[in-house]
């Protein structure tokens, strides 16, 4: 019987039929043997030993490797624990982490990226140690692998969420204002000059009452691609609103932002095709550039916004620049 629920009962002098105490004692069993069957099964099918050498040849493991990874014990050992993970960034400090043991270090758990045997990825939390001879003589490296795929990728998916636009698929206001804070402390430090480029869709409530908001919705996805096309890959591009963009524009000589700008007008200019209909949409851009029309987030937003809207007061279909004697350069 629980030694809790013993005590309760000998404190109070109660007293039980012996039917009762059995079914009590079977239940506690059963809860017991529930939780031992549970145990085993996640140490079989999330663990497993492991020892390699200075040179990552794999000298021990633990049998439960094959549910996890898919090689059987025998197909791995003595071959180099190298071959078997992946490219991934994780896998770039495996060599230190194994210096830092043979010094002696402690070494944190850590992540690695590897390979199952039918050729999909495997995320591994890996806790190990270095083990000596009597004389202090490093031997081997073991520990114990963690199998945490299905956690790694949840997080993965969370992270990217918070991060990205559900519709477009580019970066979100979020994560915009975390990109921006340290691409402002960089050109601080280095002394650079960045463009950001405020970008508003002219009459985009005429196309979603035309085409409703699916439409819109498709609209916006096809706008993100022709924009993706005109800019480049290391360039910083969300959406922070309904039909509100932002471009950041880095290490850019002045004379190709205009370039690079006069480009997305063009390129959107060409007719949308949304459910069969031919739809035309233009933009305002304003521009605002770092650091001499502002040097914080919101000042920049705010100068690149005033900008744009000097675009939507003459005409629209446009862009303009921004700068710090408050006159605007209309194209």
């Amino acid at each position: 019987m629980h030694k809790l629920l013993r005590r309760q009962l000998k404190k109070t002098g109660a007293t039980v039929d012996k039917k009762f105490l059995d079914l009590v004692n079977q239940a506690y069993k059963d809860a017991d043997e529930d939780r031992y069957h549970a145990l085993v099964y996640e140490l079989r099918n999330h663990y497993f030993f492991y020892a390699y050498n200075e040179n990552f040849i794999i000298t021990d493991l633990s049998d439960s490797i094959y549910n996890i990874i898919g090689f059987s014990k025998e197909e791995i050992l003595h071959k180099n624990f190298i071959n078997l993970i992946t490219n991934n960034k994780l896998n770039e400090t495996i060599d230190d982490k194994v210096n830092k043991m043979i010094a002696g270090e402690p070494v944190e758990p850590h992540i690695i990226n590897m390979y199952h045997k039918d050729g999909s990825n495997l995320y591994l939390e890996l806790s190990s140690y270095p083990v000596f001879d009597d004389n202090g003589e490093f031997i081997e490296v073991k520990g114990i692998a963690r199998n945490i795929t299905k956690e790694y990728e949840t997080q993965k998916k969370l992270q990217y969420i918070s991060n990205h636009d559900t519709l477009t698929g580019i970066s979100n206001r979020h994560s915009l204002y975390n990109k921006l804070e340290y691409i402002i402390s960089d050109a601080s430090r280095n002394n650079k000059a960045f463009a950001l480029m405020y970008i508003d869709l002219d009459n985009f409530k005429g196309v979603n009452d035309t085409l409703g908001h699916d439409g819109g919705d498709t609209l916006l996805k096809e706008l993100t691609q022709r924009i993706k096309a005109h800019i480049r890959q290391n360039d910083l591009f969300a959406r922070i609103g309904g039909d509100e963009f932002v471009v950041i524009l880095t290490d850019i000589e002045d004379s190709f932002i205009s370039e690079i700008t006069l480009n997305i007008i063009n390129a959107l200019k060409v007719d949308f095709l949304i459910n069969n209909q031919k739809t035309a949409i233009t933009v305002s851009i304003g521009i605002a550039s770092y650091p001499k029309d502002g040097e914080d987030i919101d000042m920049l937003l705010k100068n690149a916004d005033n900008a744009m809207y000097k675009i939507k007061n003459n005409g629209k279909n446009s862009f303009a620049h921004f700068n710090s004697d408050l006159k605007l350069q209309i194209h």
